[in-house]
């Protein structure tokens, strides 16, 4: 059994719920929910689990601050999330809402880089912290499933730039329409 590891996290924003191994059901549920995840078996989980610590987010409170960096992504387990994504104007937009089952900050867990954006619990919420020093520990001392969740953390950033680019190509498709309607 793996040594649980404290996240970096805000500690003023969570509150621990306990170890991952405490919320089994919970986490097979979501990660039975996750197109990009539910590929895991049960004793995966388990493992999965050992490296994780699961916290209450109360609705208001910001998960994740745009620009801030830190190395852990959350996996939402309960409660839903919106996504906020600052503007020129000096306003935060909503860009997404997420809901059980869907990992952020997955990015900053791999590549160690500032938040993208913010999250802020749009309902109280239950979030499982997966944080670099476990995958890293993970890799250590479980290197197939390791690297397997790197495979599919990446996947999951791919598809998530897939999607980007293809919502940017509409964009501009549609800007370049608009430009030639009014000539």
């Amino acid at each position: 059994m793996a040594t649980p590891i404290q996240p970096t996290i805000p500690p003023n924003d969570y509150q621990l719920a306990g170890a991952g191994g405490e919320f089994l059901s919970e986490l097979r549920g979501q990660f039975g929910e996750s197109p990009l995840l539910r590929m895991f078996d049960d004793a995966a989980i388990e493992i999965l689990a050992d490296y994780m610590q699961v916290y209450r987010v109360p609705a208001g409170k910001t998960l994740l601050r745009e620009g801030e960096k830190s190395d852990f992504a959350l996996l939402i387990l309960s409660g839903a999330v919106n996504v906020m994504k600052s503007h020129a104007d000096g306003g935060q937009h909503q860009i997404a809402t997420v809901l059980p089952g869907r990992l952020i900050g997955e990015m900053s867990l791999i590549d160690g880089e500032p938040r993208f954006a913010s999250c802020v619990a749009a309902t109280n919420a239950l979030v499982a912290v997966l944080a670099r020093r476990s995958v890293l520990a993970l890799l250590d001392e479980h290197p197939k499933l390791g690297s397997l969740l790197l495979m599919r953390l990446t996947a999951l950033v791919s598809n998530r730039l897939r999607q980007t680019s293809a919502k940017l190509v509409d964009l501009m498709a549609s800007a370049q329409a608009d430009k030639a309607a009014a000539h």
